[in-house]
């Protein structure tokens, strides 16, 4: 009777357990039916979403505080930001931070224009202890209390909590999800900000993010502050990723007595970046020198256009620069430089074709050029006489 009875009890209590795993599934799964449309809003748009964080990366002494304050300075009076930025009612912002203290803090929002009644800081020193990991439930209810429509922690890691391997995807993956769900049920934008490491960053400009890759994979927009290479007091914020809406333009701003000054918009891109790196230069003299490069295309497109007729035109490498001068390939190769702009000549009905030019009993190494009022291009470059100079 007794085994009888443990059977029958185990068996009831297999069965709970098995309502109880599925009830639990049930309430995972949904239908699609189920969820309403996707309407993401941002704070700042495209780079600051509401209900998710972003991820901001800088160098030290580059000025990221003071970006937070600026940006914190127009959510909170109510003043745009470049481009299609916040403009309207000013919103509570909480700043969250292990570095500074809320005297330095509050002259810095200060001096960027900031209304000072809803700027909420827990500073260096009441933040002591706090973590969104072990604690996560007293971190939320801090955030709440500020009900900010944007949270600032800086950095991010100082909060992590000494439990959690900031260098290991499946440790750090299920705070992020906490950090994001939190931003999305507060309805509110999250900066977290980022040291920058020393991993190469050449093929992927958000590799500079401290801590696991997976921090910058998880995130649904980052930026990532650099130094202007012209004016020292200057810096620019670069949109480097962006899941919810095309790639914002890079900000330039001023850094100012210690407040932040906006100063329009400027050229690096996160591809500039990522070529300043594999190139060990800086992102101005990548600028610089894509725009030699598009000058230089410009000129030889020009001079090729000059000289094309119906009929394939042949020259010898070293004929079209006694014509045109020695700097018309840029001062580079004569066929690199020809591959350049070979499609944009095509596209305007013209076509270019590097060859084998015969000059008398001579062959030398050159190209072809025939203007396409229809049809196609006659590919023979040998089918006609090199026409004199």
């Amino acid at each position: 009777m007794r085994e009888d009875f443990e059977r029958y009890a185990s068996e009831v209590r297999s069965g709970l357990e098995a309502d109880k795993r599925k009830e639990q599934a049930v309430q995972r799964i949904k239908p699609a039916t189920a969820f309403g449309e996707d309407n993401t809003a941002f704070l700042w748009l495209p780079y600051l979403p509401i209900g998710d964080y972003t991820v901001l990366m800088a160098d030290g002494g580059t000025g990221k505080t003071i970006l937070c304050c600026g940006i914190a300075a127009a959510v909170s009076s109510g003043k745009a930001l470049p481009g299609e930025g916040f403009d309207g009612e000013g919103e509570n912002v909480l700043f969250i931070s292990a570095e500074d203290s809320g005297e330095q803090l509050k002259r810095r929002l200060a001096l960027s224009g900031a209304d000072l009644n809803r700027c909420y800081i827990i500073d260096r020193t009441d933040s002591l202890g706090l973590n969104f990991s072990d604690n996560y439930e007293e971190f939320f209810s801090l955030v709440k209390a500020a009900e900010p429509k944007l949270c600032v922690i800086d950095p991010w890691h100082a909060f992590l909590g000494e439990s959690v391997n900031i260098n290991r995807v499946n440790a750090v993956r299920p705070v992020f999800q906490k950090l994001a769900g939190m931003a999305k049920q507060l309805d509110c934008a999250l900066i977290l900000v980022s040291h920058v490491n020393k991993r190469a960053q050449g093929e992927n400009a958000n590799n500079a993010a401290t801590g696991s890759t997976d921090f910058i994979n998880a995130a649904r927009s980052a930026l990532r502050v650099v130094f202007d290479d012209i004016d020292e007091d200057s810096r620019i914020v670069v949109h480097t990723k962006a899941n919810y809406s095309a790639y914002g333009r890079s900000v330039r701003y001023h850094v100012c007595g210690g407040g932040l000054e906006w100063d329009g918009f400027s050229d690096i891109t996160r591809s500039t970046l990522e070529a300043a790196a594999r190139s060990r230069r800086t992102p101005g003299e990548v600028i610089q020198a894509e725009q030699n490069r598009q000058d230089t295309n410009a000129t030889l497109m020009s001079a090729l256009k000059s000289v094309a007729g119906e009929k394939p035109l042949k020259f010898t490498y070293d004929q079209f620069q006694k014509k045109f001068g020695d700097l018309v390939f840029g001062g580079g190769q004569p066929k690199r430089a020809l591959e350049g702009i070979k499609a944009a000549m095509l596209e305007e009905g013209y076509f270019v074709n590097p060859c084998r030019v015969r000059k008398g009993k001579d062959v030398g190494n050159g190209f072809s050029i025939q203007r396409l009022p229809n049809g196609e291009p006659e590919t023979e470059c040998d089918a006609y006489d090199q026409l004199p100079l």
